[in-house]
């Protein structure tokens, strides 16, 4: 049987000291070829532009931003409730009294998402000289939420507090989430088209080409709601007054989505000569 041949370039690796190994640039293919496995593949580059070797194929980032203006369509208020009793069940029946008439009138005004939230009771405490505190008394507090159009929001405020509320903790105007999602959806996909256009103007610039898409990301990944809320100092409603209608305006909201693409690149064609 006749032997197998070695190639010169590997008689000299086997010849030659450890050390020197280091320095010996061995072809991949020939090697691969004498231990008869498939050559590995060029390990790809990641770069935030142009990452395009010689030949090798690579990867580019781009980022676009699409923007919108909503105009609001619904409005969220937050309304406090606080009572006083001379023992806790004086003070919860009074609690209950309130909140009671409160979420009827809500409801008879078309109020959405009515939810009480935030109910407790706390003693209230009595300085007694030489002794020890004394309880003179409850006080209840309950907090309700409700939605309603920016339209009938300033009645609904002023009502509440003719209606068992005794302070305005906060309200606000924004789209609805409905409103929100579909226009986030519009724009990830305009801003795909821009960062995909960027791309190509980047790869061209470079001499390669689109190869592909490596991956897309959105940011931020659910719904963006940069809006305003309008924030009312607790006003406690001491006697039973008229309360003038409030004015508000709804203004707009702003719903923004970035787009991060990372594309493959391969080198461009070569014009013919």
């Amino acid at each position: 049987m006749r032997a197998p041949s070695i190639p010169g370039w590997a008689l000299l690796a086997l010849l030659a000291p450890p050390s020197a190994l280091f320095q010996i640039a061995l072809p991949q293919a020939a090697l691969a070829q004498a231990l008869d496995a498939p050559a590995s593949a060029a390990p790809e580059r990641t770069a935030t532009g142009p990452a395009i070797g010689a030949g090798a194929p690579g990867l580019v980032s781009v980022g676009a931003e699409a923007r919108r203006r909503l105009p609001a369509t619904v409005s969220d208020a937050v309304v406090t409730i606080e009572v006083h009793g001379r023992d806790l069940r004086a003070a919860a029946a009074a609690l209950a009294g309130r909140s009671g008439t409160l979420l009827g009138f809500l409801r008879a005004q078309g109020a959405e998402r009515l939810r009480t939230e935030a109910t407790g009771f706390e003693p209230e405490l009595q300085d007694v000289r030489s002794a020890p505190d004394r309880i003179k008394g409850y006080a209840g507090r309950a907090t309700i939420s409700f939605r309603t159009v920016p339209d009938r929001l300033p009645a609904l405020l002023s009502g509440s507090l003719e209606n068992g509320a005794t302070g305005l903790l906060q309200s606000g105007s924004l789209p609805r989430e409905e409103e929100v999602e579909a226009a986030r959806q519009e724009l990830a996909a305009e801003a795909t088209r821009t960062a995909l256009a960027r791309a190509r103007a980047v790869a061209a610039a470079a001499g390669a080409r689109v190869a592909g898409v490596h991956r897309i990301e959105l940011d931020p990944p659910g719904a963006t709601l940069p809006y305003a809320a309008e924030a009312a100092a607790p006003m406690m409603r001491r006697a039973p007054v008229p309360v003038p209608p409030m004015a508000s305006a709804a203004g707009e909201a702003e719903v923004a989505v970035r787009v991060t693409a990372v594309l493959r690149l391969a080198p461009g064609e070569t014009p013919p000569q």
